[in-house]
């Protein structure tokens, strides 16, 4: 993980979880909240751990994203929409199912791919279906995820196009050093953090 609140916060308003469940999955999952501080902290947050206690409990990534759904429209004004990326990967089968909603593209290295956006963000619409995307796994594989502070600081109009041309320029090396090296990356525009990045 690599992160940066905007520039004048002392808090991002992303957050993420990383967990392992008893089915032999792997769950990592990005909500960046509305805005920027703390209470985009507090609201990214709450996503978050909604999320890992229905999957935890045994609801599917996208049965968990539809009941957040459920539970921030019956909260009304008092919670504010957000984008949620939710990569689930089975460490037995080594399939990859990406669920997003109004998250940003994420990218898998395997040569390097593109996973597609999800275009409405969670608590606006009801019903909603997330983008789901399925991808096989093998050994060395990795998937970058970045919340869309990220992408907007790079050059050019094809912000995706230049993540991917970063990425597979990249030397072989762990996946601490690839996070450093992608918000590095971001930030070389000179602009500074005009958005939380993670």
């Amino acid at each position: 993980i690599a992160r940066m609140p905007k520039e004048g916060e002392e808090v991002s308003g992303d957050n993420f979880t990383f967990f392992k469940n008893l089915e032999g999955q792997v769950i990592m999952s990005l909500a960046d909240g509305m805005g920027s501080g703390p209470q985009a902290c507090q609201e990214s947050c709450r996503i978050i751990e909604l999320t890992e206690q229905l999957v935890e409990a045994g609801f599917s990534a996208r049965a968990s994203l539809k009941l957040v759904n459920t539970v921030l429209l019956l909260a009304g004004k008092e919670q504010h929409p957000a984008a949620v990326d939710v990569v689930c990967v089975d460490l037995h089968t080594g399939v990859l199912e990406a669920m997003k909603l109004g998250a940003s593209a994420s990218f898998l290295m395997d040569g390097v791919e593109q996973l597609e956006a999800g275009d409405v963000p969670i608590g606006i619409l009801n019903p909603i279906e997330p983008v789901l995307l399925s991808r096989k796994l093998w050994d060395d594989d990795r998937i970058v995820m970045v919340s869309d502070g990220v992408l907007d600081a790079l050059p050019g109009e094809e912000k995706e196009e230049v993540m991917l041309e970063f990425l597979e320029a990249l030397p072989e090396m762990r996946p601490q050093e690839i996070a450093d090296s992608v918000l590095e990356f971001a930030l070389s525009s000179g602009e500074g953090a005009r958005d939380d990045m993670t």
